[in-house]
C-alpha cells in the first residue's frame, strides 16, 4: 500500500512515517499550516506539526504502528488554493493510494459527511486483493506500467514537483516576509547549501547500509528504508521562537546584551475598572565590549589581522588611519602600535513610518563600532560593524546620551590600561582606545555637547569659532581661532557656573556649546580632533546638491541647457553595471525652482551624478558655471580617494579655497552654508586621521537595514 500527500497531491510514500516526514519538511513550517486528524473520525485539528505528530503517538498509537488508513473521516474536502498558499483545512489522511493504484474518493451518497475508505486488506471490492505475504504490505512497491522507464518517469514527475515547491518557497519568502530580491536570493542559496549537506549525509548512510548488507536483498531494502524512517528533522529543534533562541545560544554563543536602567518613574496602569500604581523603567541595552571582542577574536583570521602591527603606507602617502599624524603622537598608539583602534558611530533611526502619527515614538539611537586594525577592504563589510548600544530616543530625552557614554567609558578605561581577552589562540592582554567618533553633524554635536542646530549658535563649527559673517568672507582655515580641549573645558565651566538661566543660555549661544560631554573623559580622546567631518553628509547631502542646483538653474535660465534634454542625456548615459543601480533620477522643474538646497537624490545617486556631470555638460565646458562644477568634481575625487599623497592634500586646500571664492562670485546672492565652511577643515583632518573615506558613514548606515 502506498500513501499520497493530499496537500500537494504529488508526493507518494511507501510508509506512513515517510508521509509524515514529508508533511513536516514540506508543509509543517508554513504560516498557514492547519490540519485535521480525521483518524477514525477524530475531530482534533492542529496548526503546529509537532503537536499533530504527538497527538498521533498518544491517541492513535495502534494505527501509527500498522500504517493503515482511517476507517472514516468526518470532515469535508477543501480544494487547494493557488500556488504557495495551500489550504490545509482537510483530513490529513484523505485519499490514500492503495497498492493497486486506486485513490479513495468522496462518497457520492455521504456528501460532506464522510469519505469512502480503503478496505482493511488494502484493496477495493472490485479489484483482486493483494496476496498476503510475510512482508508488510505497506512496504510493497507502487505498480508501474513500464519498469524500464522508472528513472525517467520519476525525474519527470518528482523533478517537476520539486521545482514547483522551490518556486512556491521563493514566492512565499518574498511576499509574506516582505524581503527584497537580494535577500530572497540569499535565503535560497542558504537552503541550497542545507539541501546539499542533507543529501551528502543521507548518501553516506545509504552507502554504509549497502556495504553492510551485501547479497541480502530483503534486509537491504529494510535497512535502506530505515535510514529514511529514522531520519531526524533538524528543524524540529528550531520550530518555535523559544527553540530557535535556545539553539542559537547553544550552537553560536551570541553575546547577550545587558539592560542598563536609566530612570524609574511611578505611574498608574489601567487594569479592569481600576488603575494600579506601578513602576515604569526606562533603560537602554548595551553589548559588553569585552565579550563582543572575544566573540570577534574567536575567528583565527580576524585575530591574526588584529595582532599584526598596522603597516604604514610608503613615505609621502596616506592610506589608513595609522598613516595620520595623530596616532604617531598618541600616548597609547605611539607606544603600543598593535593596540585596538576603535571607531564609534552614532545615529538615530526611525523604524516606523516617518510621516505617521507614531513617527517619533519608536525612534532609536544606535551606537556601532568597528576596528581600525582590520584591513580597509574587510572593514567595509557589514559583518565588521558591530552593535554596541541601542536606546529609545524618548527615554534619553530627560537624561541625555551621557548615560550611554558613561557605560562605554567604563569599558574603555579598562581597555586603555590592558584587559585579558580570550582569543582563538588563548588568552591575550589587549589594549585599545577610540580613534574617532563618526556620524552626521547632528549626531556628533549631540555626543560632543555642541549645539545640535548650528543655526541657533553664534559659533557654528565644532573645529573653530567662526561666525556666520566671517564664514561669508574668509576661506582660509588659519584665519579662524581653532577650538582646543583646554579652551572648550573653560567654556563648559563658564556655562555651568552661570548665575542665572538667562546668562547660561546666552553663553550656550555664544560658544555653540550645550553641556560638558562625557567624551572629554574618554581615555586618550581629543574631543576636537577626533570627531571628523563626514564627507557623505557634507558633500553628497549638502554641498553637491546645493551647488549643482544653483548651476543648473542658471544654465536653464540662460538657455544653455534644456532641462528635458539634460534628463534625457542623464537617463541614456552608458552606466557601468555597478553604477546602474544608483542611476540618478530625473530632475523636475518643481525641484529645480524650489527654495531648498535639495535635488531629491540619494547619496549614491549624487555620487554617480558628480561622476557623469562633466560629460553631460561637455558641449558648454567653456562656461564659468561648468568650470565651477568641474572644480567641485575634482575636490570630491580627492576626498573619496583611498590613497592620497601629501602634495595632493596641499593642492586640496587651495582647490577648496578657490572653489568657495568662485561660489561667492558666481552666486553673490547666496550665502555660504556651514557645510561649505566645513570643507576648510578637511585637509587638516586628512593629515591627522588619514583619508576621509576611512571615517565615512555610508557603510555604517547600511547596517541600519538589519533593524
Amino acid at each position: 500500500m502506498s500513501w499520497r500527500c493530499v496537500i500537494c497531491l504529488v508526493f507518494v510514500a511507501l510508509t506512513l512515517r515517510m508521509l509524515l516526514g514529508h508533511v513536516n519538511s514540506r508543509h509543517g513550517r508554513s504560516p498557514n499550516f492547519h490540519v485535521t486528524c480525521g483518524v477514525d473520525g477524530c475531530a482534533a485539528d492542529y496548526r503546529v506539526y509537532n503537536s499533530f505528530f504527538y497527538h498521533l503517538k498518544r491517541k492513535h498509537t495502534a494505527f501509527l504502528a500498522s500504517g493503515r488508513p482511517p476507517r472514516r473521516s468526518a470532515f469535508p474536502y477543501a480544494d487547494s488554493t493557488r500556488l504557495g498558499e495551500e489550504n490545509y483545512d482537510i483530513p490529513i489522511f484523505h485519499g490514500c493510494v492503495t497498492s493497486d493504484g486506486t485513490r479513495a474518493a468522496p462518497s457520492q451518497q455521504e456528501g460532506l459527511d464522510g469519505w469512502d475508505t480503503v478496505p482493511e486488506h488494502g484493496h477495493t471490492g472490485t479489484q483482486n486483493p493483494v496476496e498476503e505475504t510475510g512482508q508488510d504490505s505497506n512496504l510493497g512497491p507502487m505498480p508501474i506500467e513500464n519498469p524500464e522507464n522508472l528513472g525517467e518517469a520519476s525525474f519527470g514527475v518528482f523533478g517537476h514537483s520539486l521545482t514547483q515547491h522551490a518556486a512556491a518557497f521563493s514566492l512565499n519568502v518574498r511576499e509574506r516576509c516582505y524581503l527584497s530580491q537580494g535577500n530572497v536570493n540569499s535565503v535560497v542559496a542558504d537552503v541550497q547549501q542545507y539541501q546539499a549537506s542533507l543529501l551528502d549525509n543521507l548518501r553516506g548512510q545509504i552507502k554504509n547500509t549497502f556495504d553492510t548488507h551485501v547479497g541480502n536483498k530483503e534486509k537491504l531494502q529494510t535497512a535502506v528504508l530505515a535510514v529514511f524512517d529514522d531520519f531526524k528533522d533538524p528543524f524540529t529543534k528550531v520550530s518555535s521562537t523559544h527553540l530557535q533562541d535556545s539553539s542559537i545560544r547553544h550552537f553560536f554563543h551570541p553575546v547577550e546584551p545587558e539592560e542598563v536602567v536609566i530612570s524609574q518613574t511611578a505611574c498608574r496602569v489601567k487594569g479592569g475598572n481600576s488603575r494600579a500604581l506601578t513602576i515604569k523603567t526606562n533603560s537602554f541595552y548595551y553589548v559588553p565590549l569585552f565579550k563582543s571582542l572575544e566573540e570577534l577574536f574567536s575567528d583565527p583570521r580576524i585575530f591574526t589581522m588584529i595582532s599584526c602591527i598596522p603597516k604604514r603606507c610608503k613615505e609621502g602617502f596616506l592610506y589608513d588611519i595609522a598613516d595620520g599624524e595623530f596616532l604617531r603622537h598618541h600616548p597609547l598608539f605611539s607606544v603600543r602600535h598593535a593596540a585596538l583602534q576603535l571607531i564609534l558611530y552614532t545615529d538615530e533611526i526611525e523604524i516606523c513610518n516617518p510621516l505617521g502619527s507614531h513617527a517619533t515614538m519608536n525612534k532609536l539611537l544606535m551606537v556601532y563600532y568597528t576596528l581600525g586594525n582590520i584591513d580597509p577592504k574587510h572593514r567595509s563589510k557589514l559583518s565588521a560593524i558591530r552593535l554596541l548600544a541601542i536606546a529609545r530616543s524618548r527615554d534619553l530625552s530627560q537624561c541625555g546620551v551621557d548615560v550611554i557614554l558613561d557605560r562605554i567609558k567604563k569599558d574603555l578605561d579598562v581597555l586603555y590600561h590592558g584587559v585579558k581577552i580570550q582569543t582563538a589562540v588563548g588568552e591575550r592582554t589587549m589594549y585599545g582606545a577610540v580613534v574617532s567618533i563618526c556620524g552626521d553633524t547632528l549626531a556628533q554635536h549631540e555626543f560632543a555637547g555642541f549645539k545640535e542646530g548650528v543655526g541657533f549658535a553664534l559659533c557654528k563649527c565644532r573645529h573653530c569659532e567662526c561666525t556666520a559673517d566671517d564664514m561669508q568672507t574668509n576661506f582660509d582655515e588659519n584665519f579662524f581661532n581653532k577650538r582646543t580641549v583646554e579652551r572648550h573645558l573653560r567654556q563648559c565651566f563658564d556655562i555651568e557656573k552661570a548665575k542665572t538661566e538667562f546668562v547660561k543660555n546666552n553663553l550656550k549661544t555664544t560658544y555653540g556649546i550645550n553641556r560638558r560631554s562625557t567624551l572629554v573623559d574618554f581615555p586618550g580622546f581629543n574631543l576636537i580632533e577626533q570627531t571628523p567631518q563626514d564627507i557623505m553628509h557634507i558633500i553628497l547631502e549638502g554641498v553637491a546638491p546645493m551647488e549643482i542646483k544653483c548651476v543648473l538653474k542658471q544654465l536653464t535660465i540662460s538657455g544653455l541647457v534644456e532641462l528635458e534634454a539634460f534628463n534625457s542625456a542623464m537617463y541614456c548615459f552608458p552606466y557601468s553595471p555597478l553604477d546602474l543601480r544608483d542611476r540618478p533620477c530625473p530632475i523636475s522643474v518643481s525641484t529645480l525652482t524650489s527654495n531648498d538646497n535639495r535635488l531629491k537624490q540619494s547619496s549614491g545617486q549624487m555620487l554617480i551624478l558628480l561622476k557623469i556631470l562633466p560629460f553631460l555638460l561637455y558641449n558648454i565646458k567653456e562656461s564659468l558655471f561648468v568650470q565651477f562644477i568641474i572644480g567641485l568634481v575634482e575636490i570630491t575625487q580627492i576626498l573619496f580617494a583611498p590613497v592620497i599623497s601629501l602634495q595632493t592634500v596641499t593642492n586640496l586646500k587651495e582647490l577648496i579655497e578657490q572653489h568657495l571664492k568662485s561660489f561667492k562670485q558666481l552666486f553673490p546672492e547666496n550665502n555660504i552654508i556651514p557645510k561649505q565652511h566645513y570643507l576648510l577643515h578637511l585637509p587638516s583632518q586628512i593629515m591627522a586621521l588619514g583619508p576621509m573615506v576611512r571615517h565615512m558613514c555610508m557603510r555604517f548606515e547600511s547596517k541600519h537595514r538589519f533593524f
